[in-house]
């Protein structure tokens, strides 16, 4: 599936005017306009144009939403009978419940991509912050993949990464290669706007996720001001596992320009386990994202205007080896 699919999940909904109340990246609970109750579908996501040999039939009373890059004519005339319910990207689409919400006429052009690499990404990004050479298990413990997956990435990591006789360790140049190449964590982003400053609305937002035991990676604005102290934080960015409903404390649902708290559930899996693994809490069970994460973040979604300066001061924490294992 293209990749910003699943990132444009939410926005495609709101626009149609369908709330997502809670949900995982399994399922979702969704409300319709009007008064009809909300209602669970498990959510199936198809990397290719959705044909109907792709549309399997249910055996039980939950209804099936596909998310997909885009679908054939007859699938569409499927959800349209009822059948399932389903998203495209390109043209855009929502069909929920029977009914045609959203859609536009022409698919939007853009260029193609790759599944990600993303044991072999977290690999360079591990290795250019330790602060000293690590063994492949330590690897592998830190991503969260097999020895085998990273002994791979090793062996096509030659022009960033190299062996030393105490273990691997990243070579000069290394982490910009990694923010260069690097094209975000993907899945399923949320924009709210709140009125407190950033670290009140974090603060709010986390008394949430306390409740209902969920664990968040803070980034951003908030991370880099924990890491590297330069700037007034302009925004809250966190990684949380599943796409939780924050109106209920007190926050409003926004389009992305206007928001002042971004939630990513990603695609990237190494996000939270390379944050749980290197153990840098933020508050309570609540982690803060690596460091590079964090850069990245800095460079890609900070609307502070002094975002550049504080992510230099970030880079130079990295290279004097005090913010990673």
């Amino acid at each position: 599936m293209e990749r910003d699919v699943l990132a444009r999940l939410l926005p495609l909904l709101r626009r149609a005017g369908v709330t997502v109340v809670a949900g995982t990246r399994k399922d979702l609970v969704l409300r319709v306009p009007g008064d009809a109750p909300a209602t669970r579908v498990d959510m199936k996501v198809v990397r290719q144009r959705l044909s109907p040999s792709m549309t399997n039939r249910r055996t039980d009373d939950t209804r099936m939403l596909y998310v997909a890059p885009s679908a054939a004519p007859d699938v569409i005339a499927a959800a349209v009978a009822g059948g399932f319910d389903l998203v495209t990207d390109n043209p855009e689409l929502v069909i929920v419940g029977g009914e045609v919400l959203l859609q536009s006429e022409e698919p939007r052009r853009r260029p193609g991509s790759g599944r990600p690499a993303w044991s072999r990404n977290a690999v360079v990004r591990v290795l250019a912050l330790a602060s000293r050479p690590l063994q492949q298990s330590e690897l592998a413990t830190t991503i969260g993949v097999s020895q085998q997956a990273v002994s791979l990435a090793l062996s096509r990591l030659s022009s960033t990464v190299t062996r030393d006789e105490h273990g691997w360790v990243a070579l000069d140049g290394a982490l910009e290669s990694w923010v260069r190449d690097y094209s975000g964590p993907g899945g399923t982003i949320s924009s709210w706007y709140g009125l407190d400053d950033p670290a009140a609305q974090a603060s709010t937002a986390l008394q949430l996720l306390d409740e209902l035991g969920l664990n968040a990676v803070v980034s951003g604005d908030l991370a880099a001001d924990t890491y590297a102290p330069w700037q007034l934080p302009a925004t809250v960015h966190m990684y949380l596992p599943e796409i939780i409903d924050f109106t209920v404390v007190g926050f409003s649902p926004a389009e992305p320009r206007d928001a002042t708290m971004t939630i990513v559930v990603p695609e990237d899996p190494t996000v939270a386990h390379v944050a749980a693994e290197f153990g840098a809490h933020y508050s309570g069970r609540h982690f803060l994202a690596d460091a590079a994460i964090t850069l990245w973040d800095l460079l890609n979604t900070s609307t502070a205007p002094t975002a550049g300066e504080a992510a230099e001061r970030l880079r130079e924490g990295i290279r004097n080896g005090g913010l990673g294992a």
